[in-house]
């Protein structure tokens, strides 16, 4: 089973999860961690070190906003066996977890499909409707 986390700078993975939420009419099972401005870290240290033991042999995927920011920065020094950290993640990627989670592949190729679903996600609209004159 794979047990997942999102730690984003303010309020951004709660928005995420909720919208993921609505969009899928489901609760969903992740833990949502926001990025304190005015702390050192280290509460979000103390945050993701008890979610990585409650969740002791379940394979653990850590999204977070943006490579180079704090979440991103913090969650790296637990990628491992079995843990890895998935940064940049978006709403696409996001729904890609949710809808095929698990259930299709290893934990690596499940990684790689959302981390393909996050890219292919983004998209320069004027690319599909041509030249406006």
């Amino acid at each position: 089973m794979i047990r997942s986390v999102i730690i984003t700078h303010g309020n951004l993975g709660r928005e995420l999860v909720q919208v993921a939420e609505k969009i899928l009419e489901q609760k969903l099972d992740i833990e949502i961690i926001a990025f304190d401005w005015q702390g050192d870290g280290s509460a979000m240290i103390s945050q993701l070190e008890a979610f990585i033991a409650r969740n002791q042999g379940s394979e653990i995927v850590i999204f977070t906003d943006m490579f180079g920011g704090s979440p991103s920065n913090i969650s790296t020094r637990f990628v491992g066996p079995g843990i890895e950290v998935l940064s940049g993640i978006n709403l696409p990627g996001l729904l890609k977890f949710f809808c095929c989670g698990e259930h299709n592949g290893s934990f690596r190729q499940v990684i790689k499909k959302v981390e393909q679903e996050a890219r292919d996600g983004i998209n320069i609209i004027s690319e599909y409707l041509g030249d406006k004159k």
